[in-house]
């Protein structure tokens, strides 16, 4: 009894077996499986590059001295960056669409869509191309045989082509300073009449000329050195935020950072009309940016605070 008690279990364990080995497929219209997964990066696999391609831009996500970066030149923002590869590990094909449908599929990926492309060092582990309707929210997805799909993130509505289409601006950190506490010799706070200056001395920073609390102390620079934009401006924006009259002002404040290795970086801010949330900014590597005014205000500290 139990002997045959066995081997219906295991007959049943096998059923089962097969039936999850079939799951991650589903039919086409021609009544053909798909591995609705086939695009889908499995959150196990290592990768160095990521190439989005299109006809207006090309952004390079690499992995770089232990870091992501955006086209080698700035760091890769980490909620981009998180937000990215669950999209990479999550999406699947909902299903595939009817052949009079592919043809035009295909000519709008290659006219408006994105080439991506998922490497490991030089091996090519993805291959594929995406384009999407942001007012419908659908998002297709074709391989390199010209097969076309919609896709979806399981359990969400979410409009998945959309991050593959964003610009350089978006990809970069917010972070407005790339030094660290552990290697900063000194910030430094210059208004149009007084400035104040942190300094690191004798393994602590101090404030010049102040005898300041150290909790407050550091409390204000954290928040200074961590200072984040709520968005970088490309050329075609400059007009919509006025750059090139405010630019004309001189800055209300200037904000410096030096390393310990005399590597500095410059914040200059613009004063905006009181009805605007932001203010105008103009980084190191001369990009604008937009700082938000009331996070600033609670930020921005003078030598009568500590006094």
């Amino acid at each position: 009894m139990q002997k045959q008690k066995n081997i219906r279990l295991l007959l049943i364990l096998g059923g089962l077996l097969t039936l999850l080995t079939l799951i991650p497929f589903l039919k086409d219209d021609s009544g053909l499986s798909i591995d609705k997964r086939q695009f889908t990066l499995d959150p196990q696999t290592v990768i160095t590059d990521v190439i989005l391609t299109s006809k207006e831009s090309k952004n390079t996500l690499s992995y770089i001295q232990g870091k992501w970066q955006i086209n080698d030149s700035y760091e890769l923002d980490p909620n981009m960056r998180d937000v990215f590869f669950s999209v990479l590990s999550q999406m699947e094909i909902r299903k595939s669409l009817p052949q009079s449908q592919n043809d035009s599929l295909v000519q709008l990926i290659q006219l408006k869509g994105t080439e991506v492309k998922v490497l490991d060092n030089s091996e090519l582990i993805k291959h594929y191309f995406i384009w999407g309707n942001a007012d419908s929210q659908v998002s297709y997805i074709m391989d390199t045989e010209n097969n076309g799909y919609m896709v979806h993130i399981p359990g969400y509505r979410s409009f998945v082509a959309g991050i593959f289409q964003v610009p350089e601006s978006d990809w970069r950190t917010r972070r407005t300073f790339t030094a660290q506490f552990l290697n900063l010799s000194s910030l430094k706070l210059k208004y149009p009449t007084d400035s104040i200056e942190f300094r690191y001395k004798d393994g602590f920073f101090e404030i010049t000329d102040v005898n300041a609390d150290s909790t407050q102390l550091i409390t204000s620079l954290e928040n200074l050195l961590f200072l984040q934009t709520d968005q970088y401006l490309v050329p075609e924006e400059y007009a919509k935020y006025e750059v090139d009259s405010l630019i004309e002002q001189t800055p209300f404040v200037k904000i410096f950072t030096t390393t310990l290795v005399g590597m500095t970086e410059t914040i200059k801010v613009f004063d905006t009309p009181n009805k605007q949330p932001y203010y105008l900014a103009l980084a190191t590597d001369s990009t604008y940016c937009l700082l938000n005014k009331k996070q600033l205000n609670q930020i921005l500290v003078k030598k009568s605070n500590f006094e």
